[in-house]
């Protein structure tokens, strides 16, 4: 049995790094929030009753196995763990794992599970619960889903160990298992048995994070809990979602405030500790405002994604038209102002990235040209009906991309109009592909091609997206054994985007929250994350 050590544990299983080198921020070499805070100045931890973060989106679940969406996971992880999770250099580490081995052929796995961690509700972690969670997530998960197409079985062989047989080697078992986004996290196997395959109720988000979840008062607030009898790992230099986890609150309140002039002012007055998305022409106020710290990470991506379930863009001419209409200098400029929170790039994943990053392949990336937009549109079996673009109101950035996008469009010859929802609706709205013709949204950091849910096919979230192209690229994703293998998949993949265009890339992006200067010893990450964190009183 292959021992996990303190030290930097990566994939040497199968000589395959996928996601080595990533740093959180944009803007700093350091994979850590720019918060203005010297660690000098963290003091000594201390316990604090309350922590009261202004929080921008309600949660359509805290089910962090049923969606990739942020405002879940951003949550879910606090409650939640994995078997194996990322560190804070987006290598892969084990969590609730203790051990692994692979057979010779690498068509098996066996995974020794951590003894004597206790779940929320005072029970004690077996493989009976590992093996019911990853069951569910293989049929409820956008990444489950496409990790069981190689899995034949997977077996609890004794009280703390799990066998999970393939059918044939697949290289990406394991960053699946610990990918952030439509996670992996393990829950009673009763829990997973009464869910099935619907979205975990309040009375079932039982894990065994550092806090519990305690209430949610839907569109006002969601409360956590201190966990007394948390199972802590050891390792205190790993960070990202795992290694040494404090709790340094006794609870905390994830406040559902949608202004962000609200936040900023509540930041001012004590009435937040802590403040999510502020819209990034905010910036210059945010650094004159006393006691406030900006909190700045890279995440994910903007985009506008075509319906290809059905006219017009089910025809290739019509989504070369809309590549060539739009500038996304233009729209980026427009929507985040200083290139401090943007980067023009049309690769699928970020330069940080490095086991995950190739700009070949994009060359169409900034492709812009109005005549000939209007050629294609010409050629194409548009017929001049209206296009419905939705998004979402919460979001002021999608409100911009939307209206510029808008203007660019109907210069060409596209007929256009604006359709904007609060998130729920927006969420619900576009599940029928009869709401809406192109939709804008946010993608937060992914770290696999598995992961990549703009893409997984025939779902609302690709826009019904339908490629054996694609499909045969993810399978010989799995099988890739080098490097050199894994970058001319990327580059294939980036190339097979450009000549589809199932979505619009607009840019990257640097998310702005804020904190006070209370806050100490705070490490953002890729999202909130408010453990081995504390405020000074």
């Amino acid at each position: 049995m292959q021992s996990i050590k303190r030290n930097k544990w990566m994939m040497a299983i199968v000589g395959i790094l996928l996601i080595m080198g990533l740093a959180a921020c944009s803007n700093n070499e350091a994979n850590t929030s720019n918060t203005g805070n010297e660690e000098e100045d963290a003091g000594e931890p201390v316990v604090s009753e309350t922590l009261k973060v202004a929080y921008a989106s309600d949660p359509d679940t805290l089910d962090w196995s049923y969606t990739g969406a942020s405002p879940t996971r951003d949550v879910a992880w606090h409650i939640f763990e994995m078997l194996f999770a990322l560190d804070n250099d987006f290598a892969i580490q084990p969590m609730l794992a203790e051990s692994y081995e692979v057979n010779e052929d690498r068509t098996l796995y066996t995974i020794k599970v951590r003894e004597g961690v206790k779940f929320h509700d005072g029970s004690v972690l077996t493989a009976e619960d590992v093996v019911a969670s990853i069951e569910r997530w293989g049929k409820i998960s956008s990444v489950g889903k496409t990790t069981f197409t190689h899995i034949e079985s997977v077996t609890a062989t004794s009280e703390n160990e799990v066998q999970v047989k393939l059918l044939e080697p697949y290289n990406s078992l394991l960053a699946d298992f610990a990918a952030p986004k439509s996670a992996l996290m393990i829950i009673p196997a009763k829990v997973a048995e009464a869910a099935g395959e619907q979205p975990l109720k309040p009375e079932h988000l039982i894990g065994n994070g550092p806090y519990a979840f305690e209430k949610w008062d839907r569109g006002q607030e969601i409360v956590v809990k201190k966990f007394a009898d948390y199972s802590a790992r050891e390792e205190e230099d790993w960070g990202g979602l795992t290694g040494k986890k404090t709790a340094y609150f006794n609870e905390i309140k994830f406040m559902i405030v949608k202004d962000p002039q609200v936040i900023l002012n509540g930041l001012k007055t004590g009435l937040y500790d802590y403040g999510q998305s502020i819209p990034t022409d905010l910036n210059e106020v945010v650094a004159s405002t006393p006691n406030v710290d900006p909190v700045t990470y890279m995440n994910g991506y903007s985009t506008i994604t075509p319906d290809k379930s059905e006219a017009p863009f089910n025809d290739i001419k019509v989504r070369q038209a809309l590549n060539h209409a739009l500038d996304k200098k233009v729209i980026a400029e427009a929507t985040y102002g200083s290139e401090e929170f943007y980067q023009l790039d049309g690769a699928l994943f970020v330069p940080k990235q490095v086991e995950l990053y190739s700009d070949k392949g994009s060359d169409d990336y900034l492709a812009y040209d109005k005549e000939l937009a209007k050629k294609l549109l010409e050629e194409s079996s548009y017929n001049g009906e209206t296009l419905k673009v939705v998004y979402s109101s919460n979001s002021e950035e999608y409100n911009k991309i939307a209206q510029v996008a808008k203007q660019q469009l109907e210069e060409v010859g596209f007929k256009v109009e604006l359709i904007s929802y609060e998130w729920a609706t927006y969420l619900e709205k576009w599940g029928d592909p009869a709401n809406w013709d192109l939709v804008v949204i946010g993608w937060s950091t992914r770290f696999s091609p598995n992961e990549l849910g703009m893409l997984v096919p025939n779902i609302q979230s690709s826009g019904w997206y339908e490629s054996p192209r694609w499909s045969d690229l993810i399978a010989q994703w799995g099988e890739a054994e080098t490097e050199e293998q894994q970058k001319e998949i990327l580059t294939e993949m980036n190339q097979t985007v450009n000549d589809e265009l199932p979505f619009i890339k607009i840019a990257n992006l640097t998310t702005l929250d804020i904190k006070t200067n209370k806050i100490k010893n705070y490490e953002n990450w890729l999202g909130q994350r408010f453990w081995n964190t504390w405020k000074a009183e």
